[in-house]
């Protein structure tokens, strides 16, 4: 029974590393597309944390912040991953 549990334990893994490469490989053919609408997405919450802010202060915008933090991110991995 240990055998057919790792066999089929094996098994997953192979077909979610097959997965896995082709996601891989459909990102970065979409890459920049991506990292546009992410771009546009970061930059309509900032208008809406501006817009906010406006009417209330409410502290510090952490969740924005990690949203910016998390873009820059991208855009460092791409430029990376690019340049080897």
């Amino acid at each position: 029974m240990l055998a057919v549990a790792l066999s089929g334990a094996a098994s997953g893994v192979a077909l979610f590393a097959d997965y896995v490469g082709e996601m891989h490989h459909f990102l970065h053919g979409h890459e920049y597309w991506i990292l546009a609408v992410s771009a546009a997405l970061v930059g309509g919450g900032g208008w809406m944390e501006l817009q906010s802010r406006r009417q209330h202060n409410h502290g510090f915008p952490w969740l924005f912040a990690f949203s910016v933090l998390c873009f820059f991110a991208n855009v460092t991995m791409i430029l990376v991953h690019r340049a080897t």
